[in-house]
C-alpha cells in the first residue's frame, strides 16, 4: 500500500483527501490509490459510501458520476469535470471528517485492485514480494 502511495502521490503521506484534475483524460484523480471520475472507480467509491452514509457531501455528484460511467470507453467525455464543480472539496471534506470514508477507500482498493493483482501474480507463478507489488 505504501509503495502505491509513493508512486501515486510522490511521498509517504497517504493521499486519502487528494482530489485533482491531472488533465490526463480521466477526470478527477482522488484518494489513496487514484480513483478517477472517468474510469468508474471513483463512482463505485461514492456509491458504496452512499450505502453507508446517505446524505454525505458526495451524494450530490452521484448522478453525474453515473452519467460519466455510462459513456462508452471511446468517448472523450469520460474525463469531463464540467458538471463536477466542488467535487474535490467535497471529497476532501468527506475524507477529513468521516473516518468511514477512509476505511472504504482502503477496502475498495484491496478488493478492486490488490486481491485481483495477487491472484493473477499467483496464477503466473510470481512469488516474490516485489513481483507481487509490481502486479498491484
Amino acid at each position: 500500500k505504501l509503495m502505491v502511495n509513493v508512486f501515486e502521490h510522490g511521498n509517504t503521506d497517504f493521499g486519502y483527501p487528494t482530489c485533482e484534475n491531472l488533465h490526463d483524460g480521466r477526470g478527477y484523480t482522488c484518494g489513496s490509490v487514484g480513483f478517477t471520475t472517468g474510469t468508474n472507480d471513483a463512482y463505485h467509491v461514492v456509491e458504496e459510501y452512499h450505502k453507508i452514509r446517505p446524505g454525505n457531501p458526495l451524494d450530490k455528484y452521484r448522478h453525474e458520476l453515473k452519467r460519466l460511467s455510462n459513456l462508452s470507453w471511446e468517448s472523450n467525455g469520460r474525463g469531463s469535470v464540467k458538471n463536477l464543480k466542488g467535487f474535490p472539496q467535497a471529497w476532501k471534506k468527506t475524507t477529513c471528517q468521516e473516518p468511514e470514508f477512509v476505511a472504504l477507500q482502503d477496502h475498495t482498493a484491496e478488493n478492486m485492485y490488490y486481491k485481483p493483482a495477487l491472484k493473477i501474480a499467483k496464477k503466473v507463478g510470481i512469488r516474490s514480494e516485489l513481483g507481487r507489488a509490481i502486479f498491484y
